[in-house]
């Protein structure tokens, strides 16, 4: 969605809370390889996808040509800014406290693809999604995770880290209609170690 229901000083990567006005979420890429264009024959390109209206949230991004898993579908660009500078981004002048284009990278550094950005921003989550992102260095690219078909609607779990643990998932509803839907677009563990700690906590 250029997130769903999640991008309000959120970040699309896993991080911990920082100093700034508002909690920072994050979305922490879930991939145990590294990936980079070298490594793959497809060139990214708009003639791969379009950006149009998705039945899961404002516009979406959606496949013009098949993709085969591992595929590069692109590159999430965006300006890399630190955390000293996470107050001056275009996600802290949008009033929706549940929208973000910001990507971290790590601790120290965020991608805002709110400034320099291209059309993947305009990815949606999904709990079930086709595709996956890997980090390098300072850039993150999303490959395909499966085979997609001309017309479907590119996703990847945002698995979204509030700032604040005391956050409600009720504030991140998620609209992927998946089977696999857990409602949320908070991470998957961090939910359930949540639950887990409330549960102990109630006894």
């Amino acid at each position: 969605m250029a997130p769903a229901a999640a991008e309000g000083r959120i970040h699309r990567v896993g991080g911990e809370r920082r100093t700034h006005q508002r909690p920072v979420l994050m979305s922490a890429p879930k991939v145990g390889r590294n990936y980079s264009p070298q490594r793959h024959g497809r060139i990214e390109g708009m003639s791969s996808y379009s950006v149009r209206r998705s039945p899961v949230h404002g516009r979406g991004l959606f496949a013009r040509t098949p993709y085969m898993p591992g595929d590069l579908v692109g590159e999430y660009r965006g300006r890399v800014i630190d955390a000293e500078l996470e107050g001056e981004t275009s996600s802290a002048w949008n009033s929706d406290p549940s929208y973000t284009l910001l990507f971290a990278l790590d601790d120290d550094l965020t991608i805002d693809a709110g400034v320099k950005g291209n059309s993947i921003r305009f990815m949606n989550h999904s709990c079930d999604p086709n595709c996956e992102t890997s980090v390098e260095g300072d850039r993150v690219f999303v490959h395909a995770r499966r085979r997609i078909q001309p017309g479907e609607e590119l996703t990847y779990d945002y698995n979204l880290r509030p700032g604040d643990p005391a956050d409600s998932p009720d504030a991140y509803v998620c609209k992927c209609g998946s089977k696999m839907c857990r409602g949320t677009m908070i991470d998957g563990e961090l939910l359930r170690s949540t639950r887990t700690v409330t549960r102990t906590n109630n006894r």
